[in-house]
């Protein structure tokens, strides 16, 4: 790493690591300050493009970012000042769902498939796409429109994070999913980076190493899983052979992860105290976006006024956070957060 990043980088931590000591002594979620500010109007699509749900974020580590998003095209790469300045995958999508870069830079989109019943799109869903940067399809996962768990197919695909090693894991079972699908199997699946099937673990339920919508995945510095099981309102954390840790509730109800260096968490909730399906979502939690440690479970920082499911961050301090409405043409769906 070149001197002048790795002094920003040192910087940034020990700015983190201050506003922490000074945030945890101010007790719960409630009452701690949002040292962050959103940067209006950030964010601007190729001419006749409208902004879809912005499920997907990878930052790129200078301000800009990769983002997935449910509109045509899906994929865009937005640089530092929020230009779109490539764009690609029209046409392939569902439903956007899980976007992940392993080790080659190559870019790993999911699409959860329709989330009803719903007979246009039959045929179409439940994959998983191996990108280029350039947007060349390299690799394909699952069987379009089938929506079982299998070896070669996926229930509903919602997430990937890219293991010590280089493989790709996938958390798989979004509720709700169309009548056809099969209703239970929530669970990680492992691969290879080349897609050669290696491992599952799980299954539905609320008990340890069960998941209920497994929505988010990131890897710590140790390597553990953190997986953001949603309908069970927890966050649940694997070590490196896959053997349940801890479950933690104190980051709401979890729909994006992230970890930066450090191993400083942030977790975002889209759905606390909301009705859904006719039930109210993690009764008395508030949506916003926790920031934390993933070493101990701390909880530092909140970001209130806003609702994402999706949820990037980055060494640069900067936040990133997308949100799931209709498409438009504006304000965006996908917010930048920059410190104070």
């Amino acid at each position: 790493m070149p001197a002048t990043a790795c002094a920003r980088l040192l910087s940034a931590s020990a700015s983190i690591l201050a506003m922490a000591a000074v945030l945890s002594a101010q007790g719960n979620t409630e009452s701690l300050a949002n040292p962050y500010r959103m940067v209006e109007g950030w964010g601007e699509l190729p001419e006749g493009v409208l902004w879809g749900s912005s499920i997907g974020i990878l930052p790129d580590g200078t301000g800009g970012l990769w983002l997935h998003h449910r509109s045509d095209p899906p994929i865009i790469k937005l640089d530092s000042s929020g230009k779109a300045v490539k764009a690609f995958g029209e046409g392939m999508f569902v439903q956007a769902h899980g976007f992940c870069m392993d080790q080659d830079g190559n870019l790993w989109a999911g699409d959860s498939g329709p989330f009803g019943d719903d007979p246009s799109k039959a045929g179409r869903g439940y994959q998983f796409f191996k990108f280029s940067q350039d947007g060349e399809l390299l690799l394909t996962l699952g069987k379009a429109g089938v929506s079982k768990a299998g070896k070669d197919t996926f229930i509903a695909p919602t997430a990937c994070a890219v293991a010590p090693n280089g493989d790709i894991i996938i958390a798989d079972g979004h509720f709700p999913r169309p009548s056809t699908s099969q209703q239970d199997g929530d669970r990680l699946v492992r691969f290879t980076s080349d897609g050669g099937y290696v491992d599952e673990w799980g299954k539905k339920g609320s008990g340890p190493g069960e998941f209920d919508g497994p929505h988010a995945l990131a890897f710590d510095s140790r390597g553990r899983l953190f997986v953001a099981d949603r309908s069970n309102d927890r966050v649940q954390i694997f070590d490196q052979d896959m053997n349940f840790v801890d479950d933690w509730r104190q980051f709401g109800r979890p729909s994006g992860i992230a970890i930066i260096s450090g191993d400083f968490l942030l977790v975002s909730d889209s759905e606390s105290g909301k009705t859904i399906a006719g039930a109210v979502r993690n009764p008395g939690g508030e949506n916003g976006i926790r920031i934390g440690r993933a070493g101990d479970g701390s909880v530092l920082v909140f970001i209130g006024g806003t609702d994402p499911e999706g949820l990037g961050a980055d060494d640069l301090g900067n936040v990133f956070a997308g949100l799931t409405r209709q498409p438009r043409a504006s304000p965006p769906l996908l917010q930048k957060w920059v410190k104070r």
